[in-house]
């Protein structure tokens, strides 16, 4: 990540501190929605509950950290930027507008909300999109993130359609046919291939293993939009068959990118794995689970909703949230070091990028989130309440201690006077 390719730290900085930010306040909603969750995954809160995961943590996240790391993979600096600055407030507003609309249960916020949302998508789209068609180098990142902004596109006029469905009811049956392909445009098509195609830059990037190639990576690439399609499909005309097929094709795509990214890591030379490769690590595991769990659900009928919440958090938190939370533990010290001691290197001591993040507090709260993952997800499909909240309470206590640790990144940018001024 060597420079920011001209893209100021006010661009990126304002959505990954919002989105650590959401994904505490989802650490702390969680022991009291996840009884809820275990009753009915349609009650009001726990709908905001996801929706704070999927647009006000995940999303928000993948916005700023996309419009500074797209222009360095790409070797070309944003496009079509002119009205760039009003792209986190409008975001901003219509996601606390569609999550006061699920937590009241307010119908016409959720349109409101959903409207103001899609254009905040369709600028951010326009502007990667133009990017990327200037984009001076190819990478296999690319075709990943491509894909993944056309999604992202349907994703949120199926939610908007949704939204407009709670308040007209135009849709009748077919709402519950929506409502799946919405579930699978949104966590696979969006944020799944986002992040399965991201990780072939950053996790090449800081484990130092640019001796990898491509070639299994554009395969899985090919699999990976063949499936979604597959599934959307047969969820949309109901097609069992077509349902299956996408189904076993996403559960070999998934295990062959598990494979690839272990393969990325035999060619490392950083044998020192850190906090961010362990997140890694144990993410590709949760997807490895949560995918044929989540396709035997939908074919054998298992849709108890303890069933559902269990494999929500796996998906949410377990793959896309630690994927994330791992990421940004080199992002966000990346982005406040180069502003804040770059300038100063050779000049004065300043401390190592490492040193910006609290390592034990790292630790911790990865212990934190992966057993407490583990501990919520047994406990709600055993049926344990008690249990169920003392373990929504671990894995809430490891992302509000993660997302601490990330925030507390930025008290480095305040200005300290230097040994010659004091």
């Amino acid at each position: 990540m060597a420079g920011r390719r001209g893209v100021p730290l006010v661009v990126p900085l304002p959505f990954l501190l919002t989105g650590v930010c959401a994904a505490a306040l989802f650490g702390l909603l969680l022991p009291w929605v996840a009884p809820e969750a275990v009753q009915s995954p349609d009650f009001p809160h726990v709908l905001a509950l996801v929706h704070l995961a999927t647009l006000g943590w995940l999303t928000m996240t993948i916005m700023g950290a996309s419009l500074q790391l797209v222009p360095v993979m790409i070797v070309a600096p944003l496009r079509a930027t002119r009205f760039l600055p009003w792209q986190y407030p409008v975001y901003t507003g219509g996601v606390v507008l569609l999550l006061s609309g699920f937590w009241w249960m307010r119908p016409w916020l959720l349109a409101a909300g959903g409207v103001v949302i899609v254009l905040a998508v369709l600028h951010y789209v326009v502007v990667l999109g133009i990017t990327l068609v200037h984009a001076t180098t190819r990478p296999l990142t690319l075709r990943f993130l491509a894909a993944s902004l056309l999604y992202l596109c349907l994703v949120v006029s199926l939610g908007l359609t949704a939204a407009l469905n709670m308040q007209f009811g135009f849709l009748g049956a077919g709402a519950d046919r929506l409502l799946l392909i919405h579930l699978t445009l949104g966590v696979l098509g969006w944020l799944s291939s986002l992040l399965m195609g991201v990780s072939y830059t950053l996790v090449r990037l800081f484990a130092l293993a640019h001796g990898h190639d491509d070639r299994l990576g554009r395969v899985i690439f090919v699999l990976l939009q063949g499936s979604i399609v597959g599934l959307a499909l047969g969820f949309l005309f109901s097609w069992l068959a077509l349902i299956l097929l996408g189904g076993g094709v996403l559960i070999a795509t998934v295990w062959l990118f598990a494979y690839d990214f272990w393969r990325m890591f035999r060619t490392r030379h950083r044998k020192l794995l850190d906090v961010t490769q362990y997140h890694s690590m144990a993410a590709v595991v949760s997807f490895c689970l949560v995918v044929p769990a989540g396709i035997a659900s939908v074919v054998f009928g298992w849709q108890q909703p303890a069933v559902l919440a269990a494999l929500g958090l796996a998906a949410l938190v377990g793959w896309l949230g630690q994927s994330i939370i791992g990421y940004l533990y080199k992002i966000v010290p990346f982005l406040v070091w180069h502003t804040r001691y770059g300038p100063l290197v050779g000049r004065e001591k300043v401390p190592l990028m490492r040193e910006l993040v609290h390592e034990r507090w790292a630790w911790l709260s990865w212990w934190l989130i992966n057993g407490g993952l583990v501990g919520v997800i047994l406990s709600a499909l055993l049926a344990w309440s008690i249990l169920l909240q003392i373990t929504s309470g671990l894995l809430g206590a490891g992302l509000v201690l993660a997302a601490a640790n990330i925030a507390g990144v930025v008290r480095h940018l305040r200005k300290h006077p230097s040994p010659a001024h004091r």
